[in-house]
């Protein structure tokens, strides 16, 4: 299993280098190995990326979560294990128009670790 917190702060880091005035900020969904990270500038919500592991981008709700938040008028991006990617894009592809970004560890340069015991 993906050791998703590490995936989380290698891509809060590539953040913060682009952009250092953003408020950057997360939480681990733990008991489903994936997280949540959202940027605000200013009190202003701008992003929120979702970063799913090896077995929580199969999830029922994932797409639904992904649109709702989109739904908001924020940037919405899904961030898979390299070998989930074309799937989840083509079962997203058709909200792609809309604004719903997916993005490969491997495209960010994220690297994946096995999560210790």
């Amino acid at each position: 299993m993906i050791d998703i917190e590490d995936v989380i702060l290698q891509r809060i880091e590539q953040i913060e280098e682009d952009d250092p005035e953003l408020d950057v900020g997360y939480e681990i969904i733990g008991d489903e190995n994936r997280g949540i990270i959202i940027t605000a500038w200013e009190d202003i919500l701008i992003s929120v990326e979702f970063v799913e592991s090896d077995i929580s981008w199969k999830r029922e709700l994932a797409e639904l979560e992904y649109l709702d938040a989109r739904n908001e008028n924020l940037i919405v991006a899904v961030i898979v294990p390299t070998d989930a990617y074309l799937e989840v894009y083509s079962r997203l592809r058709d909200h792609s128009i809309k604004g719903l970004l997916v993005l490969s560890y491997e495209s960010l340069g994220i690297l994946s670790t096995p999560m210790t015991s």
